[in-house]
């Protein structure tokens, strides 16, 4: 992957994301540009084959203190618009021998918010997500009784997801700047 064209990409859109810590699919691979997103592509495929994620002991989401995270769920709740450091984070599970996938990724990742930085942009500190509270604090606030719910075993974890997921999209639709409107299906 050409990190420094990648890097570029970055800055260049950066500021057209209105929903952050949130994004969708789309923004993504507008913000790093296309061979990120071949590359994640590659990589989600690797682990809808070998089933990584949902296999995994370790969660990750649980790790980094998501709140939307219940071990209950099948995937995460918001995948469609799930944080940038949450799409590019892949454990030591995706470390193919010879592939060297995962750290090219991190390497943009890390080295695009350090150069958006140099350059003064704050909205940089809205990748460092999940926790979500402290960049989206309403999202989480709807969607904290669910999710304990979940956890408690006392609420449907599909039909937690889909209420999530409704949350999360009227919560892009509340923070977005973009003309093209987000679909809510009930």
């Amino acid at each position: 992957m050409d990190k420094e064209k990648s890097i570029n990409s970055f800055l260049e859109n950066v500021e057209r994301l209105s929903q952050l810590p949130l994004i969708t699919n789309s923004e993504m691979n507008e913000l790093f540009g296309e061979e990120v997103a071949a590359a994640l592509a590659q990589l989600n495929r690797y682990n809808h084959e070998n089933q990584i994620c949902l296999r995994c002991q370790n969660r990750c989401c649980q790790a980094s203190g998501c709140e939307l995270y219940a071990s209950q769920f099948k995937q995460c709740p918001i995948q469609d618009f799930r944080p940038v450091v949450c799409r590019l984070h892949f454990c030591h599970s995706f470390h193919i021998q010879g592939n060297s996938i995962v750290e090219e990724l991190g390497d943009i990742f890390f080295d695009s918010l350090l150069t958006a930085d140099r350059y003064g942009n704050t909205r940089v500190r809205l990748f460092d997500s999940p926790p979500l509270a402290i960049c989206a604090p309403d999202l989480v606030a709807a969607t904290s009784h669910w999710v304990n719910a979940v956890r408690e075993g006392s609420l449907n974890p599909e039909y937690a997801e889909k209420l999530v997921l409704h949350e999360a999209k009227k919560y892009c639709i509340a923070h977005t700047c973009s003309t093209a409107p987000i679909e809510v299906n009930n």
